[in-house]
């Protein structure tokens, strides 16, 4: 090999790791130029195109990054995530009540962005896509806490307590129930602890029998 391929060679290898910084800022152009469109304006209403205007680079760069809407929404919802502290490890099992302590400030951090995400086709469905594997950790996580319960015991419960930790619980609290963001925090907290409590000392109401109804007392 002579010295000038060498030399060609070189400048390749060095010029590889500014390119790829190059690419790993544009796209972090495009996706932030996304949230601050998306904290005024509904999800459905963007276009590539559109995103190539407000992030100042040519649509052909948008579509080199993202072909699709579907991928650059999908690359929003992983992008996303840990700016609001969802792909953090869950602490354990008697810690979990602190979950909308450490969770719901990032959300009211996102809340313009959030709501006009949420029950939006094309978020929906990122987030289901991104379902089983979000749940399956989990179930994993948790479940290795609670030897005593059957497979379907802990998925039914673990998911269930998991729920008061959401962005969905936290918007039904703050918008449909009025609390304050303290008292969101507060009864998600209690909400947790008291299912964990019940998935310890009876979790028979996760098997999916009819529970025997009360009878009158006059006939007890």
């Amino acid at each position: 090999m002579t010295d000038e391929s060498l030399s060609t060679q070189a400048s390749r290898s060095y010029q590889s790791p500014l390119r790829e910084a190059q690419s790993a800022m544009t796209r972090e152009r495009i996706l932030m130029a996304a949230k601050d469109y998306l904290e005024k304006n509904d999800i459905e209403s963007l276009t590539l195109r559109r995103i190539a205007e407000l992030s100042g680079v040519s649509p052909p760069t948008v579509y080199a990054h993202f072909p699709t809407m579907d991928d650059l929404i999908g690359a929003f919802f992983q992008w996303l995530k840990p700016r609001m502290g969802l792909n953090q490890p869950l602490p354990p099992l008697s810690e979990l009540p602190t979950m909308p302590d450490r969770l719901f400030p990032r959300y009211d951090e996102f809340g313009s962005l959030l709501r006009n995400l949420m029950n939006k086709p094309s978020w929906d469905r990122q987030r289901l896509a991104d379902r089983d594997q979000r749940h399956g950790g989990w179930i994993e996580s948790i479940g290795a806490e609670l030897p005593d319960l059957t497979p379907e015991q802990r998925r039914r419960g673990i998911l269930v307590a998991a729920a008061f930790w959401t962005p969905t619980l936290w918007r039904w609290l703050m918008d449909t129930c009025g609390f304050t963001q303290e008292e969101a925090r507060t009864v998600a907290g209690w909400a947790i602890r008291t299912l964990i409590d019940a998935l310890k000392n009876d979790p028979s109401g996760l098997d999916g029998t009819t529970m025997p109804t009360t009878q009158p007392a006059e006939e007890i």
